[in-house]
Protein backbone atom coordinates (compact mmCIF):
# COMPACT_ATOMS: atom_id res chain seq x y z
CA UNK A 1 0.00 0.00 0.00
CA UNK A 2 2.52 2.28 0.60
CA UNK A 3 4.55 1.74 -2.32
CA UNK A 4 1.27 2.35 -4.17
CA UNK A 5 0.83 5.45 -2.57
CA UNK A 6 4.15 6.41 -3.46
CA UNK A 7 4.08 6.30 -6.65
CA UNK A 8 0.72 8.12 -6.75
CA UNK A 9 2.31 11.22 -5.09
CA UNK A 10 5.04 10.84 -7.49
CA UNK A 11 2.44 10.82 -10.37
CA UNK A 12 0.72 13.51 -8.88
CA UNK A 13 3.59 15.83 -8.06
CA UNK A 14 5.13 15.34 -11.29
CA UNK A 15 1.69 15.76 -13.14
CA UNK A 16 0.76 19.04 -11.26
CA UNK A 17 4.52 20.05 -12.31
CA UNK A 18 3.76 19.91 -16.06
CA UNK A 19 0.52 20.88 -16.29
CA UNK A 20 1.37 24.32 -13.98
CA UNK A 21 4.59 24.75 -16.34
CA UNK A 22 2.90 25.01 -19.68
CA UNK A 23 -0.74 26.80 -18.99
CA UNK A 24 -1.05 30.35 -18.90
CA UNK A 25 -4.35 30.63 -16.93
CA UNK A 26 -3.93 29.72 -13.45
CA UNK A 27 -6.97 30.80 -11.81
CA UNK A 28 -9.85 28.25 -11.18
CA UNK A 29 -11.49 29.43 -14.34
CA UNK A 30 -8.90 27.00 -16.11
CA UNK A 31 -11.20 23.65 -14.52
CA UNK A 32 -7.70 21.49 -15.35
CA UNK A 33 -5.93 23.85 -13.54
CA UNK A 34 -8.44 23.38 -10.54
CA UNK A 35 -8.64 19.60 -11.03
CA UNK A 36 -4.89 18.76 -10.83
CA UNK A 37 -4.41 21.08 -7.70
CA UNK A 38 -7.29 19.56 -5.82
CA UNK A 39 -5.99 15.92 -7.06
CA UNK A 40 -2.39 17.17 -5.86
CA UNK A 41 -3.36 18.43 -2.30
CA UNK A 42 -5.65 15.65 -1.29
CA UNK A 43 -2.96 13.28 -2.21
CA UNK A 44 -0.33 14.80 0.14
CA UNK A 45 -2.34 14.72 2.75
CA UNK A 46 -1.91 11.16 2.61
CA UNK A 47 1.49 11.09 2.69
CA UNK A 48 1.90 12.03 5.92
CA UNK A 49 3.91 8.86 7.30
CA UNK A 50 7.54 9.80 8.10
CA UNK A 51 9.07 7.10 5.73
CA UNK A 52 6.88 8.63 3.14
CA UNK A 53 7.30 12.25 3.51
CA UNK A 54 11.26 11.62 3.63
CA UNK A 55 11.47 9.85 0.51
CA UNK A 56 8.92 12.65 -0.76
CA UNK A 57 11.27 15.17 0.15
CA UNK A 58 14.63 13.89 -0.33
CA UNK A 59 14.25 11.65 -3.48
CA UNK A 60 16.64 13.20 -6.42
CA UNK A 61 13.79 11.81 -9.49
CA UNK A 62 11.89 15.15 -8.13
CA UNK A 63 14.50 17.88 -7.01
CA UNK A 64 13.08 20.31 -9.85
CA UNK A 65 9.42 20.11 -8.80
CA UNK A 66 10.60 20.59 -5.41
CA UNK A 67 11.74 23.57 -6.28
CA UNK A 68 9.86 25.21 -9.06
CA UNK A 69 6.33 23.67 -7.40
CA UNK A 70 5.52 25.76 -4.79
CA UNK A 71 6.36 28.86 -7.02
CA UNK A 72 3.48 28.03 -9.50
CA UNK A 73 1.20 26.44 -6.53
CA UNK A 74 2.24 30.30 -5.23
CA UNK A 75 0.98 31.76 -8.59
CA UNK A 76 -2.27 30.16 -8.68
CA UNK A 77 -3.00 30.94 -4.93
CA UNK A 78 -3.22 34.62 -6.42
CA UNK A 79 -5.58 33.74 -8.75
CA UNK A 80 -7.94 31.60 -7.07
CA UNK A 81 -8.40 34.62 -4.51
CA UNK A 82 -8.78 37.54 -7.11
CA UNK A 83 -11.38 35.09 -8.77
CA UNK A 84 -13.03 34.21 -5.69
CA UNK A 85 -12.64 38.10 -4.34
CA UNK A 86 -14.32 39.16 -7.21
CA UNK A 87 -17.15 36.46 -7.29
CA UNK A 88 -17.93 37.16 -3.72
CA UNK A 89 -18.04 40.79 -4.24
CA UNK A 90 -20.32 40.36 -7.23
CA UNK A 91 -22.92 37.93 -5.27
CA UNK A 92 -25.37 39.74 -3.26
CA UNK A 93 -24.93 37.35 -0.26
CA UNK A 94 -21.83 37.44 -0.12
CA UNK A 95 -21.41 34.48 2.25
CA UNK A 96 -17.55 33.34 2.91
CA UNK A 97 -18.35 30.02 3.66
CA UNK A 98 -19.09 29.83 -0.24
CA UNK A 99 -15.14 30.05 -0.92
CA UNK A 100 -14.09 26.27 -1.56
CA UNK A 101 -11.44 26.21 0.93
CA UNK A 102 -13.50 27.99 3.88
CA UNK A 103 -13.31 25.34 6.49
CA UNK A 104 -9.73 25.10 6.29
CA UNK A 105 -9.18 28.47 6.35
CA UNK A 106 -11.09 28.63 9.62
CA UNK A 107 -9.61 25.51 10.83
CA UNK A 108 -6.25 27.27 10.46
CA UNK A 109 -7.19 30.33 11.95
CA UNK A 110 -8.64 28.95 14.81
CA UNK A 111 -5.54 27.33 15.20
CA UNK A 112 -3.98 30.06 15.24
CA UNK A 113 -6.40 31.88 17.76
CA UNK A 114 -5.42 29.08 20.06
CA UNK A 115 -1.75 30.23 20.15
CA UNK A 116 -2.57 33.84 21.32
CA UNK A 117 -5.85 33.65 22.91
CA UNK A 118 -4.41 34.17 26.40
CA UNK A 119 -2.78 37.43 25.14
CA UNK A 120 -4.08 40.70 24.40
CA UNK A 121 -2.20 43.01 21.40
CA UNK A 122 -2.94 46.75 20.50
CA UNK A 123 -3.26 45.87 16.87
CA UNK A 124 -2.86 42.68 14.30
CA UNK A 125 -1.12 42.98 11.08
CA UNK A 126 -1.63 40.52 8.08
CA UNK A 127 1.52 40.68 5.87
CA UNK A 128 0.88 39.27 2.32
CA UNK A 129 -2.54 39.58 2.48
CA UNK A 130 -4.01 38.69 -0.42
CA UNK A 131 -7.15 39.71 -2.33
CA UNK A 132 -9.10 37.21 -0.13
CA UNK A 133 -7.80 38.41 3.74
CA UNK A 134 -10.33 35.42 5.06
CA UNK A 135 -7.70 35.30 8.00
CA UNK A 136 -8.04 39.09 8.95
CA UNK A 137 -11.77 38.70 8.40
CA UNK A 138 -12.10 35.92 10.91
CA UNK A 139 -9.79 37.43 13.47
CA UNK A 140 -11.51 40.96 13.22
CA UNK A 141 -14.53 39.26 13.82
CA UNK A 142 -13.44 37.01 16.77
CA UNK A 143 -11.35 40.03 18.48
CA UNK A 144 -13.54 42.95 17.91
CA UNK A 145 -11.57 45.22 20.12
CA UNK A 146 -8.17 45.03 17.99
CA UNK A 147 -7.73 46.65 14.89
CA UNK A 148 -6.25 44.35 12.07
CA UNK A 149 -4.55 45.98 8.90
CA UNK A 150 -3.59 43.45 5.86
CA UNK A 151 -0.73 44.76 3.68
CA UNK A 152 0.02 43.62 0.49
CA UNK A 153 2.06 44.89 -2.68
CA UNK A 154 -0.40 44.56 -5.30
CA UNK A 155 -2.24 46.89 -5.98
CA UNK A 156 -5.79 44.58 -7.43
CA UNK A 157 -5.31 42.57 -4.72
CA UNK A 158 -5.45 45.43 -2.15
CA UNK A 159 -8.65 47.16 -3.97
CA UNK A 160 -10.30 43.99 -4.07
CA UNK A 161 -9.60 43.20 -0.70
CA UNK A 162 -11.05 47.05 0.49
CA UNK A 163 -14.38 46.05 -1.77
CA UNK A 164 -15.22 42.85 0.20
CA UNK A 165 -14.09 44.29 3.99
CA UNK A 166 -16.74 46.93 3.26
CA UNK A 167 -19.32 44.49 1.60
CA UNK A 168 -19.08 42.21 4.64
CA UNK A 169 -19.04 45.30 6.68
CA UNK A 170 -15.87 44.64 8.30
CA UNK A 171 -14.53 48.24 6.69
CA UNK A 172 -14.46 49.86 10.61
CA UNK A 173 -12.07 47.02 11.84
CA UNK A 174 -10.39 45.65 9.25
CA UNK A 175 -7.97 48.64 7.46
CA UNK A 176 -5.85 47.87 3.87
CA UNK A 177 -2.47 49.28 3.25
CA UNK A 178 -0.94 49.06 -0.03
CA UNK A 179 2.79 48.61 0.78
CA UNK A 180 5.88 46.88 0.71
CA UNK A 181 5.34 44.03 3.61
CA UNK A 182 9.27 44.73 3.93
CA UNK A 183 9.02 48.45 5.18
CA UNK A 184 6.37 47.85 7.44
CA UNK A 185 6.19 49.45 11.22
CA UNK A 186 4.52 47.65 13.36
CA UNK A 187 3.19 49.67 17.01
CA UNK A 188 3.95 48.97 20.31
CA UNK A 189 2.73 45.54 21.25
CA UNK A 190 1.53 44.45 17.61
CA UNK A 191 0.95 40.62 16.56
CA UNK A 192 2.29 40.49 13.18
CA UNK A 193 1.34 37.09 11.31
CA UNK A 194 3.38 36.19 8.06
CA UNK A 195 1.60 34.75 5.12
CA UNK A 196 2.56 31.81 3.51
CA UNK A 197 3.43 33.24 0.28
CA UNK A 198 5.17 36.15 1.87
CA UNK A 199 8.22 36.90 0.39
CA UNK A 200 11.51 38.78 2.09
CA UNK A 201 10.64 36.71 5.48
CA UNK A 202 14.37 37.43 6.88
CA UNK A 203 14.88 40.90 6.17
CA UNK A 204 10.77 41.66 7.48
CA UNK A 205 12.29 39.57 10.47
CA UNK A 206 15.55 41.99 10.49
CA UNK A 207 13.18 45.31 10.51
CA UNK A 208 11.12 44.01 13.59
CA UNK A 209 14.08 42.68 15.60
CA UNK A 210 14.06 46.28 17.93
CA UNK A 211 10.22 46.30 17.85
CA UNK A 212 8.11 45.60 20.87
CA UNK A 213 6.04 42.79 18.85
CA UNK A 214 5.10 39.23 18.90
CA UNK A 215 5.07 37.14 15.22
CA UNK A 216 3.03 34.14 13.60
CA UNK A 217 4.52 32.17 10.98
CA UNK A 218 2.66 29.80 8.80
CA UNK A 219 5.50 27.33 7.76
CA UNK A 220 5.09 24.13 6.18
CA UNK A 221 6.15 20.81 6.60
CA UNK A 222 6.53 17.45 5.50
CA UNK A 223 5.12 16.42 1.76
CA UNK A 224 2.98 19.69 1.91
CA UNK A 225 6.55 21.47 1.03
CA UNK A 226 5.31 20.41 -2.29
CA UNK A 227 2.60 23.41 -2.35
CA UNK A 228 4.45 26.25 0.33
CA UNK A 229 8.20 26.42 0.71
CA UNK A 230 9.33 26.03 3.85
CA UNK A 231 9.54 29.34 6.02
CA UNK A 232 12.42 31.38 6.93
CA UNK A 233 12.40 31.63 10.57
CA UNK A 234 13.79 34.43 13.12
CA UNK A 235 17.09 34.26 13.93
CA UNK A 236 17.41 36.22 17.06
CA UNK A 237 15.19 38.73 19.16
CA UNK A 238 11.85 36.26 19.11
CA UNK A 239 11.76 32.80 20.75
CA UNK A 240 9.28 30.30 19.85
CA UNK A 241 7.15 29.34 22.16
CA UNK A 242 4.26 27.23 20.73
CA UNK A 243 3.33 25.50 17.40
CA UNK A 244 -0.01 24.05 16.05
CA UNK A 245 0.43 20.53 15.16
CA UNK A 246 0.67 19.17 11.88
CA UNK A 247 -3.33 18.29 10.74
CA UNK A 248 -4.96 16.91 7.83
CA UNK A 249 -8.25 19.33 8.21
CA UNK A 250 -5.13 22.40 7.22
CA UNK A 251 -1.80 22.36 5.05
CA UNK A 252 -0.06 24.78 7.09
CA UNK A 253 1.37 24.71 10.63
CA UNK A 254 1.80 27.94 12.27
CA UNK A 255 4.59 29.02 15.00
CA UNK A 256 4.17 31.27 17.34
CA UNK A 257 7.17 34.02 18.33
CA UNK A 258 7.17 36.17 21.13
CA UNK A 259 9.85 39.19 22.23
CA UNK A 260 13.36 37.17 23.35
CA UNK A 261 13.82 39.04 26.37
CA UNK A 262 17.34 37.97 27.02
CA UNK A 263 18.19 39.82 23.63
CA UNK A 264 15.88 42.42 24.32
CA UNK A 265 18.59 42.94 27.67
CA UNK A 266 21.67 42.73 25.78
CA UNK A 267 19.91 45.25 23.31
CA UNK A 268 19.33 47.83 26.36
CA UNK A 269 22.77 46.83 28.09
CA UNK A 270 24.20 48.14 25.02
Amino acid sequence: MTSDLQQQAVDAIRQSYALLSREQNLSPGNSAVTSSLTHLVRTLTQCQAPELAKFLLSTPELAREREQLPILCGLAECEMEKFWARKLISSTACDLADFWYFPEYTELCRAEIDLFKQRSFSRISFLGSGALPLTAFLIAQHCPDTPVVCVDYDVEACELASQLGRKIGLKDRVSVERMDALKYEPVENELVICASLLQGREEIYRRLDHHDCALIVRDSEGPYQYLYKAAELPKTHFREISKTKVDPRRINTSRFFIRDLEFTGNDQAA
